[in-house]
């Protein structure tokens, strides 16, 4: 059976930035991963790259900044004051932190950039942003998925919201 929608996918993979950082997966051994596919449950540009693959098959490719969390925004590093964040928290340069109180919740914590008196550097930009995905995967398993496997991504799907972030 070959990956397509409504497959149970169970792989083991690296993930690794151009600097040769591991970021999932090490030089020791691989992390294991399992999804549906065709539910949003990977990054569409990976999922993209699997679709098709079968047990036993072993690839290596990359996946561009722009298709994965984006290029670096030069307008996401921003001075804010020191009061966003919470008073107790001696922010320093290479600091990862969350502003308090924030108006839209965020996915990561931002980086802080430097310290300037009351005022603070802030890059939002996602972590990886600019940095190309070097993936090496192998597919352990394909088969079709259960019903009680689709019944939560299905419902997802027809109110519209991410199958991780719905609450359903």
């Amino acid at each position: 059976m070959i990956i397509h929608r409504d497959c149970f996918v169970r792989l083991a993979y690296r993930l690794q930035l151009a600097s040769g950082e591991y970021i999932r997966g090490s030089e020791n051994g691989p992390e294991p991963l399992s999804f549906i596919a065709g539910y949003k449950e990977l990054m569409p540009a990976l999922e993209n790259k699997l679709l098709g693959m079968r047990p036993g098959e072993e690839r290596r490719f990359t996946i561009p900044a722009a298709e994965a969390f984006g290029l670096r925004d030069p307008w996401l590093v921003q001075e804010w004051h020191k009061k966003r964040f919470p008073a107790d928290v001696e922010l320093r340069p290479g600091q990862s932190v969350v502003p308090h109180p924030c108006a839209i919740p965020i996915d990561y914590p931002y980086k802080v950039v430097a310290v300037k008196d009351d005022m603070v550097v802030i890059d939002q930009n996602h972590p990886l942003a600019g940095e190309d995905l070097h993936y090496e995967v192998q597919i352990l398993e394909v088969r079709s998925a259960t019903p009680e496997e689709l019944e939560p991504l299905q419902d997802c799907e027809s109110c519209g919201s991410e199958a991780l972030s719905c609450g359903r």
